[in-house]
């Protein structure tokens, strides 16, 4: 009798342990590159200007700046320099119109920028950060 309630006390404790804990979610520390996740659950990649892409599925993995992909579809990040040229082909660069702008997208935050072409006639003109 003895070995019987402790083969069922045995099997009742498994049997809460075998239910599972909690569903897994894709919560990624800030300086987190890449999060895969293999049991359905949604994932979020943050987005340049505050935006970030979410998809839910059985698999799904998310990079923060670039995307997130669920069940193989990729879903990317906006763009939010609309094909602007990045600022860093222009800056310190020579120019010729003192006081003229150049929109353009910054590399780092990828948000749209202003570049001023300042200086003087003595020293030249320049594209500088507006």
């Amino acid at each position: 009798m003895k070995l019987s309630l402790a083969a069922m006390v045995t099997l009742a404790g498994l049997s809460l342990i075998g239910c599972g804990g909690p569903a897994l979610e894709d919560t990624m520390a800030p300086e987190a590159e890449a999060r895969t996740v293999s049991q359905f659950g949604t994932c979020t990649a943050p987005c340049a200007g505050g935006t970030s892409v979410s998809c839910t599925g059985t698999t799904c993995s998310s990079t923060n700046n670039q995307g997130v992909t669920c069940d193989g579809v990729f879903t990317a990040c906006p763009a939010s320099c609309s094909g602007l040229p990045s600022c860093s082909l222009y800056v310190n660069r020579s120019c010729t119109t003192p006081n003229a702008t150049k929109d353009c997208c910054n590399a780092t935050t990828h948000k749209p920028n202003s570049l001023l072409c300042s200086g003087s006639a003595a020293t030249g003109y320049r594209w500088l950060n507006f």
